[in-house]
């Protein structure tokens, strides 16, 4: 068994083919670039598709770590008595590189060095490592 193409869909394709690749316009001392090499960003979504409340920054986070990023807590959310969850950086997050690298819905926001979902009441930025629990003053 065969697949055809359709009249007007092979003449769609030969015309494709003999239509030039669109070029941007740049000043004649820059390199000109092919519209297939223009940067795409990654949409992140507002909800995980599987409803929990940190899927959906994943690739932020994988993201980080391939750009030399170390997990300052562990590798994972840790979540404070109110519920807050913070995916915490040794390093200060370059909040410029991920607005260049993703799209973000409207319920997530950047400021210096933070990445915070309000949505989902989870953040994403410079954390302090988990520090050994002290004792009382009144233990022994």
């Amino acid at each position: 068994m065969s697949l055809s193409l359709s009249s007007s869909a092979l003449k769609r394709r030969q015309q494709q083919r003999q239509q030039p690749r669109q070029v941007l316009n740049l000043p004649a001392n820059q390199p000109k670039l092919d519209m297939s090499q223009a940067l795409t960003k990654t949409v992140i979504a507002q909800d995980s598709p599987n409803g929990g409340d940190t899927d959906h920054l994943l690739p932020v986070i994988e993201f980080l770590k391939a750009q030399g990023y170390t997990p300052a807590a562990g590798d994972e959310f840790q979540f404070n008595r109110d519920g807050l969850g913070t995916y915490g950086f040794t390093e200060p997050l370059d909040v410029e590189l991920l607005r260049k690298h993703f799209e973000f819905p409207a319920s997530i926001t950047l400021s210096p060095g933070m990445l915070h979902d309000s949505r989902h009441f989870v953040r994403i930025g410079q954390g302090i490592p988990n520090q050994p629990a002290r004792k009382f003053s009144f233990e022994a």
